[in-house]
Formats: structure tokens, C-alpha cells, sequence
């Protein structure tokens, strides 16, 4: 691969920011062909910072940035699209945490990004629409899309273990293997649990169909728990790890769950 030039540009969702110091600010962000990169944005708190105004997480920018020792400096930057529509609602903004921390965990230094930034472009320019789309639903599609495009495409129509076609009823589901098994294999599987036919149909659903095909979605709360369960067991069978901004937007979404009328 030929050296970065000295002064390059890309295009960069933000992901999340530190302070540094009395005025800067350390950026991690996504960009389409570099991977994930951490950039510092000097003199950006300053009040009368020219390129302060859209560096904020969720963010999609363009940046013109310099090679530096530590970090490569930030050295003007254009808003493309500041997402505010998801800033003005808890429920969004809280889903557009979750599916940034879950790139940030997945996609690792100069790893090939391409696909993860498409992916989060969509999902969060969908949540920019607010209430208007089902939030959780695209939490459920950016999960099975991710992983997929991760290399952890889960299995939802065979048995992972003996690959017979998986019929409708009295199936099990394997976070740690990544997919359903039939109910004869059920019994010898490590960590396999139950799995609703209705279930299987939703995650079957948005694994094969665009983020536009879902966003009117919707499925009753359990359905909806029982899904979010069996993906979070997988992603963090994958992962290794719990997401932190998760259990927010759990208990974001309990909440407006129990308002609803």
C-alpha cells in the first residue's frame, strides 16, 4: 500500500470525542477507505475555532487532515450532515449511541471500513427521521447487517448442527455458534435456547432486506425482546464483551414502551 500523502482528505463519521488539554479535542472517527482513525482537532474549543461547528458524534463530515507524530491534525473540516433530527429525540439519540459503539468495537484500526460506514450512514440518516421510524427495528437490522458484514453472518436456515432445513416449529437458537439448530439438535447444544417461529420470521426478514424494506416494522414488545436478547447474545459471543451504551437504550426504549397508550 502507498504511504498517505502528507496532507489528505477523507470523509469521516465522527464516533465519539475527548477533551485534551484547555483546547483540543481527540476524535475517533469512521471514514469509507482508511478504517477507523483517532485525530486531533487543535484549538477546537475555543470560541472562535473555525472547524469546531460539526465535530460532534454522529456527524458526518468532510476533513482535510495532516499527517502528525501522534495523532493526524485535523486541519479544516465541512459539515456534511450533523444528524440533528436524532439529537432532538431520546430514543434515537440513545440508538445512534448504541450502533457507534458497536462499529467502534468491531471495526479495528486500518481494517477494511467500507461497508460498516455505508451501513451506519444508513442507519443513522433513517434514525435522523425520529419518531417516525421504529428505532428499534433498526437497531435489530443494523446488528444482523453489521455482523454480516463482519464475516459473522448468522445461519437462520439450516442447522448449524446436523444442516437439515430448519422447519417452522420447536427450533433452538446458539448465540455462541451463530444460529438456529433444529429441535433434535437442540438437546446437545452448548447455550442453545428457544426461539419463537415468529422470531426466526422477523430476523429472517431483515437479514435479507434493505434498512428501507424494515423501517415500518413493527412487532409487538415481547417479539421485539425476544429478538434484542437473542442479537445481544450473539454480539457479545462475538465480541467478547457487553456494549455500554446498550442497557440505555434498553431502558430508553422500556420506558416509551410503557407510555405508549
Amino acid at each position: 500500500m502507498s504511504p498517505r500523502p502528507r496532507v489528505y482528505k477523507t470523509e469521516a463519521i465522527v464516533l465519539r470525542t475527548m477533551e485534551l488539554g484547555e483546547a483540543d479535542r481527540v476524535l475517533t472517527v469512521l471514514t469509507p477507505r482508511l478504517g477507523k482513525l483517532r485525530v486531533i482537532a487543535k484549538g477546537v474549543r475555543r470560541p472562535r475555532s473555525r472547524i469546531g461547528g460539526g465535530l460532534q458524534p454522529f456527524s458526518d463530515v468532510q476533513l482535510v487532515l495532516a499527517v502528525g507524530r501522534t495523532f493526524d491534525v485535523v486541519t479544516s473540516s465541512t459539515l456534511e450532515d450533523p444528524h440533528l433530527g436524532l439529537r432532538n429525540d431520546l430514543h434515537s439519540t440513545a440508538a445512534a449511541w448504541y450502533l457507534v459503539e458497536l462499529v467502534d468495537r468491531f471495526v479495528e484500526g486500518a481494517a477494511d471500513s467500507h461497508e460498516a460506514f455505508r451501513l451506519l450512514a444508513q442507519a443513522l440518516a433513517a434514525l435522523d427521521a425520529g419518531p417516525a421510524v421504529e428505532r428499534e427495528t433498526v437497531a435489530r437490522w443494523f446488528e444482523l447487517a453489521l455482523l454480516d458484514a463482519m464475516g459473522f453472518r448468522p445461519q437462520l436456515g439450516l442447522c448449524l448442527g446436523c444442516g437439515a432445513e430448519i422447519e417452522p416449529d420447536g427450533n433452538g437458537y446458539a448465540p455462541a455458534g451463530g444460529g438456529v439448530v433444529c429441535p433434535v439438535c437442540l438437546a446437545a447444544t452448548s447455550g442453545g435456547r428457544p426461539i419463537s417461529t415468529n422470531a426466526l420470521k422477523v430476523m429472517r426478514h431483515l437479514q435479507r432486506s434493505p434498512l428501507v424494506g424494515v423501517l415500518r416494522l413493527r412487532a409487538d414488545p415481547g417479539l421485539q425482546r425476544e429478538v434484542e436478547r437473542l442479537l445481544h447474545a450473539t454480539l457479545t459471543a462475538v465480541l467478547e464483551r457487553e456494549l455500554r451504551s446498550r442497557d440505555f437504550l434498553v431502558e430508553v426504549a422500556s420506558r416509551e414502551a410503557a407510555a405508549a397508550p
